[in-house]
């Protein structure tokens, strides 16, 4: 029964609502909360150090996000913002 229980808790902490933890931010302005300089991804895609070992970002539609890493990777930027690669 324990295995049952410990499969199933490991299971579920594996889902994707636990592979990235982020924040939608609403109202702020481009490069509130920043620490470091703004750089621009692509356009109107914008990021930035936030405090601590964040990294904020901007997307085009206007969502914020807070990250948990202090160097986001731009292919999981543009999923974030729901961008799809140019070929």
């Amino acid at each position: 029964m324990r295995l049952v229980l410990f499969t199933v808790g490991s299971i579920l902490s594996c889902t994707a609502a636990f592979a990235l933890p982020t924040g939608v931010k609403k109202g702020l302005t481009l490069g509130t909360g920043c620490v470091g300089p703004v750089s621009l991804m692509a356009p109107k895609l914008s990021i930035c150090a936030a405090a601590g070992t964040k990294t904020r970002i901007w997307c085009p539609n206007g969502d914020i996000f807070d990250l948990d890493e202090e160097r986001a990777a731009v292919a999981l930027v543009r999923s974030l913002c729901n961008l799809s690669q140019i070929p």
